[in-house]
């Protein structure tokens, strides 16, 4: 039986979201997926932060969890046609048993852990790629306006902050008042902050440590709030004292290549390989090339890190409402680092939103 066509060009709800599920499973001819990604789970159920195995066939959607999580499961569950259940050990190898096709998602679940729970429930269960993470990738208006509201908190968090730097100011103070802020806006961070100063600023990831600011010094900080579930992004460099004209070039050179990447976009240019090669041809003409060392962004939304990639092997496109960052940076080994991270917001009809 074909199913109903549904519309998912603005806000989505559970019951829908799961009815798209429903129609790629038909499509791939198989009978239930197993989900096991807390995001997505989250995705499809409104459970943040929930662990376990979301079961969605043709006919039914059954959740399993443990002890930890049942309870909430139960009482913060507002979707009708999903049941749950809490693991026993041994009823979700049964439940997994008694269909035909069963599928899971190959980048969640290691060759072993594959093979253990085929062996578990006797079924030979397909491993395919995860589909959800592409429809996440398009946001829906609730989505954007959740983000939008993250990035806004986040933004307005980093210049207050800003404010108490200052020469003998330790990075982990400004990091422990970033995320004492967070909290204050009701929010939580959306990954570790970032926070590094001088010689640590060469390193992208880098944890804030004791070091004191210094005069002179070139501080990145890289923060983002996680509001209602959905998170944002941003990096900000900042200088105490007056930048040298080294300083100075190279944070214009990161200006120019958001400038450049926003009118590409803008133009039409839609294939994220070649809008990272882009920033890359640029850095390319003053030699700096080899000291940008990531991507030039990514989608952001219940996960930092989501589809789109915009790097060097990217097969991704930009499509409506997808949400994303551009983030060039420059890490010169014993001088200092620099990256700028603005958050996109892009429409096919309207190009781009900052």
């Amino acid at each position: 039986m074909k199913r109903k066509k549904v519309d998912y060009s603005n806000h989505i709800t559970g019951t829908a979201m799961i009815e798209k599920i429903r129609q790629e499973i038909e499509k791939k001819k198989i009978d239930i997926v197993v989900v096991s990604k807390s995001s997505d789970i989250f995705y499809l159920t409104g459970l943040y932060n929930c662990e376990g195995y979301l079961c969605v066939g043709r006919n039914q959607v059954k959740l399993f969890t443990g002890g930890i999580y049942y309870q909430y499961a139960v009482d913060k569950l507002n979707l009708s046609e999903v049941s749950v259940e809490k693991i026993d050990g041994q009823n979700f190898y049964k439940f997994l048993h008694d269909f035909k096709r069963p599928a899971l998602f190959s980048s969640e679940f290691s060759i072993d852990r594959w093979e253990n729970l085929c062996k578990k429930s006797g079924k030979k269960i397909k491993r395919i790629e995860n589909f959800i993470s592409h429809f996440r990738s398009t946001k829906t208006n609730d989505e954007i306006l959740k983000i939008k509201k993250a990035e806004k908190i986040a933004k307005s968090i980093l210049e207050k902050t800003k404010n108490l730097i200052k020469p003998g100011i330790s990075e982990i103070d400004i990091a422990g008042e970033i995320c004492y802020q967070l909290r204050r806006n009701g929010c939580m961070e959306a990954f570790p902050t970032i926070v590094a100063s001088g010689i640590n600023s060469v390193y992208p990831h880098h944890l804030p440590a004791k070091r004191k600011f210094k005069h002179n010094d070139v501080i990145v900080i890289d923060m983002g709030a996680r509001f209602d579930g959905y998170c944002s992004d941003i990096t900000q460099t900042i200088f105490i004292g007056k930048p040298d004209d080294e300083m100075k070039k190279i944070f214009g050179i990161l200006c120019d290549i958001h400038k450049c990447v926003n009118d590409l976009i803008l133009n039409g240019e839609k294939l994220c390989e070649r809008i990272h090669c882009t920033a890359v041809n640029i850095l390319k003409k003053f030699k700096l090339e080899q000291f940008f060392t990531h991507g030039l962004g990514h989608g952001v939304g219940i996960d930092v890190h989501e589809l789109p990639r915009l790097g060097p092997e990217s097969k991704d496109r930009l499509e409506n409402n997808m949400v994303f960052t551009i983030e060039p940076g420059i890490y010169i080994p014993g001088k200092f680092g620099m990256r700028l991270e603005n958050m996109y917001y892009y429409s096919a009809t309207m190009g781009l939103d900052r």
